[in-house]
């Protein structure tokens, strides 16, 4: 899963300690493998770092920097051969279980408020003249590991394993709602119907006259309109998505974990890395085609 690059406005008057591994990485190394600025890995550790800190200050204890480290640039590229040559011991389970548990509910959130839900509509509106607009929600598979019990229900329609993820993002490319338990099997119109009681109730969901019948001149307004709001949808699974070869349960954790670093990147509206932003288009790309099949 790719994490997009962000830069930090409040790096200015901060004191940080003395970090051994990252200072001795270069921000080629750093950016190259994490997609983030040296510094603002060294931003990230330092959010995170209190829940990962080794309680024992024994010498073998892997430090927070390296497992932080460690699981950046696996969500990046999908693998440990980075770092795996320099350390051991290494534990990313851990870090990614922190990060999803204790950090979901504060980078996670749909808007509560009147003025929250205001101030995403007027926004959207701004998009296509689409009135009321809260949330775009959407679907994607991540592919998964063959699981050892129960695998025919994982097979999508495609025929490969994989969780149905469902998303809500807002204007920012900001994923608001997520919900990451369902197999491949799982129709869409399932999960919204047995989504957690966290989403807001709206009295309906909009989506598009169906392009089998002939639509009125109206009728194919809005659905040029509605397309070109959810583009953001897309635009959000493809920063946020990505193909994890694990068991379920711990593929479902790893996808919140992914979507807490995602938001906390968007936080500060800082775009992707060059190649980043290719490889985001190529992904979109594949999914307005998937929505054709």
């Amino acid at each position: 899963m790719a994490i997009p690059l962000f830069v930090l406005n409040n790096e200015r008057n901060r004191v940080y300690k003395q970090r051994r591994l990252l200072e001795s990485l270069s921000e080629f190394e750093i950016r190259k493998h994490t997609g983030l600025p040296w510094w603002g890995a060294r931003e990230l550790i330092e959010w995170i770092e209190p829940e990962v800190e080794p309680l024992a200050r024994r010498n073998y204890a892997t430090p927070a920097e390296t497992k932080i480290l460690t699981t950046l640039g696996f969500f990046r590229s999908g693998s440990f051969q980075w770092m795996l040559g320099t350390v051991s011991g290494t534990s990313q389970p851990s870090c990614s279980r922190i990060i999803a548990e204790d950090h979901a509910n504060e980078m996670i959130r749909f808007p509560a408020s009147v003025d929250e839900r205001n101030i995403v509509s007027n926004a959207f509106y701004q998009v296509a003249g689409l009135p009321n607009v809260i949330g775009i929600v959407d679907g994607s598979h991540v592919l998964i590991k063959a699981p050892t019990d129960h695998g025919g229900v994982y097979i999508n329609r495609k025929q490969r394993h994989s969780i149905n993820v469902q998303i809500i993002c807002n204007h920012q490319d900001k994923i608001a709602d997520i919900v990451a338990k369902y197999p491949g099997s799982s129709h869409d119109s399932f999960i919204m119907r047995n989504s957690d009681s966290g989403y807001f109730r709206a009295p309906y969901l909009a989506i598009p006259f169906s392009r089998r019948a002939a639509l009125s001149v109206e009728q194919q307004l809005f659905n040029t309109a509605l397309t070109k709001t959810r583009s953001k949808v897309e635009r959000c699974i493809g920063l946020s998505g990505g193909d994890l070869c694990y068991e379920p349960a711990k593929v479902c954790k790893l996808i919140t974990a992914s979507v807490v670093l995602h938001n906390y990147c968007v936080n500060f509206g800082i775009p992707l890395l060059d190649e980043d932003e290719h490889q985001l288009e190529l992904i979109i790309h594949g999914l307005a085609e998937d929505e054709l099949d």
